[in-house]
C-alpha cells in the first residue's frame, strides 16, 4: 500500500470550538461506537455504559457492572471495544479493575434490546494481576485494523516502576498486547503467531510492545497505518509513541527513558530503544501540563481541513492541540486557544470519525468548526 500524500496546510484562519452534547454523567472516559452506527456509548468509570442518541442519554444503560469495579485511585471501567462485526454478532469487549484491584478483559453480547447488553453473557477472556497500586491500570483496548484486539496495560504503579514490570517479558504490564480474539475459537483468546514474543519460553506471547509506563489512551490511523501511544510520564515529560501499525517488538523505554531523557542516568542502557515521536516538558511548576489525554486522528468529514492532524490535551491543563505526524517528523504544532473546559479525561471518536473532549465535570463536547 502506497503511503498517504500528506495533508494540505492548514488554513491560518481555521477556527474550533466545543459543542455540549452531553452533561450529568459521572466520570466519563470514553465515547465511542461500532462501525456505521450513528449513537455514542459514553464509559462511565464507576462502572457504567451509557447510550446517547439523537443527542439525548437514554436513561437505561447499555451496561452496568459497578458491583463489580473497583473506583479507588485511578481503578474503574476504563474502555470499552465493539468488535469488528458487532452489527452481526453483537459482542463488545470492556477494561475494567474488579474488586480486588486487578485488570479484567471481559466479553458481552448485545440482548433482543438494541440498547442493553445481556448481563448473562459475561465471559472472561483475560486477567491480570494488578493488586498492589491502586494507579498505572493503563486502560484501554481497541481492535488495529488488522483485527486483533489491542490491550494498553500500565506497570502496576508506584513511583518508578518498582517492580520493573514494563521491560519484564514474563510480566503483561507496562506493554501494548495483542490478541486474536476470533469468537470462532474455543478459547476466549489465542496468541497470534505474528506476535514478536509468540511461543518463546519465559516470555508473554500476549506482548506486542513493552518499555510503558501509563498508555492511557493509544489510538490507530487506518489511513495512514500508524498506532499512536500517549505514555502518561512519571515527573518531568510527557510523550506520544508513533509507529507503523504493523512494528511489533518495540520497546519504548520505561523506565530506563523517560520521554527522549535517562531517567536513572546511572542505569541508562540506551541502545534499541524507540524515542518518542513528541514529547513535551512539564515545565517550572508544571506550566506546561502533568499528564497528558492522548486523542485522534481526524478522519471525519465535517472539517475536511483537519484530516491527519493528531488531537491531545493535559488532564491539568485542559487546552486542545494538535500536531501532524508526516515523513517521521512532528510538525504544524497549533494550541486551537480554547478555554479550559475542567480536567480533560479523554477523546472520544464516533462511528463517522468526528472527535468529542470528556471532562470530569461529567460533561462531554464535540469538536465544532467554530
Amino acid at each position: 500500500m502506497p503511503p498517504a500524500a500528506a495533508p494540505a496546510p492548514l488554513p491560518a484562519a481555521l477556527s474550533l470550538g466545543l459543542r455540549e452534547v452531553a452533561s450529568g454523567l459521572s466520570q466519563p472516559i470514553m465515547l465511542t461506537a461500532p462501525a456505521g452506527d450513528r449513537r455514542q456509548f459514553i464509559v462511565e468509570r464507576p462502572g457504567r455504559i451509557r447510550v446517547l442518541e439523537n443527542g439525548s442519554l437514554l436513561a437505561k444503560p447499555l451496561l452496568d457492572i459497578s458491583a463489580q469495579t473497583s473506583t479507588d485511585g485511578e481503578r474503574g471501567l476504563l474502555s470499552l471495544a465493539f468488535h469488528p462485526e458487532f452489527a452481526r454478532n453483537g459482542y463488545f469487549y470492556v477494561y475494567y479493575t474488579d474488586r480486588s484491584g486487578n485488570i479484567a478483559i471481559d466479553r458481552f453480547r448485545m440482548s433482543a434490546d438494541p440498547s442493553v447488553a445481556d448481563p448473562q453473557s459475561q465471559t472472561r477472556v483475560l486477567s491480570i494481576g494488578h493488586p498492589t497500586y491502586s494507579n498505572h491500570n493503563g486502560g484501554l483496548l481497541a481492535f488495529g485494523p488488522d483485527g486483533y484486539l489491542y490491550i494498553g496495560t500500565g506497570d502496576g504503579g508506584g513511583g518508578g516502576d518498582p517492580n520493573r514490570n514494563a521491560q519484564n517479558p514474563e510480566s503483561m504490564l507496562g506493554k501494548l498486547l495483542r490478541l486474536d480474539v476470533d469468537i470462532s475459537l474455543p478459547t476466549a483468546y489465542k496468541v497470534p503467531s505474528d506476535n514478536p514474543y509468540a511461543g518463546q519460553s519465559g516470555k508473554r506471547g500476549e506482548i506486542w510492545a513493552l518499555g510503558l509506563r501509563n498508555p492511557w489512551r493509544f489510538a490507530f490511523d487506518g489511513t495512514s497505518r500508524q498506532l499512536y501511544i500517549a505514555d502518561v510520564g512519571q515527573g518531568e515529560r510527557e510523550e506520544v509513541d508513533i509507529a507503523a501499525i504493523a512494528a511489533g517488538g518495540n520497546n519504548y523505554g520505561w523506565p530506563i527513558m523517560e520521554g527522549s531523557a535517562c531517567y536513572n542516568a546511572a542505569t541508562c542502557a540506551s541502545a534499541g530503544l524507540v524515542r518518542p515521536a513528541f514529547e513535551y516538558t512539564h515545565g517550572s511548576a508544571g506550566a506546561n501540563g502533568c499528564s497528558i489525554t492522548g486523542g485522534y486522528v481526524y478522519r471525519g468529514a465535517a472539517i475536511p481541513e483537519l484530516a491527519g492532524r493528531y488531537f491531545y490535551s493535559d488532564y491539568c491543563k485542559g487546552y486542545l492541540k494538535s500536531f501532524l505526524y508526516s515523513g517521521g517528523t512532528v510538525g504544524e504544532q497549533r494550541d486551537w486557544g480554547i478555554a479550559s473546559v475542567g480536567n480533560v479525561l479523554s477523546f472520544g471518536q464516533d462511528a463517522q470519525g468526528e472527535l468529542y473532549v470528556l471532562v470530569g465535570g461529567g460533561k462531554v463536547y464535540k469538536i465544532v468548526r467554530q
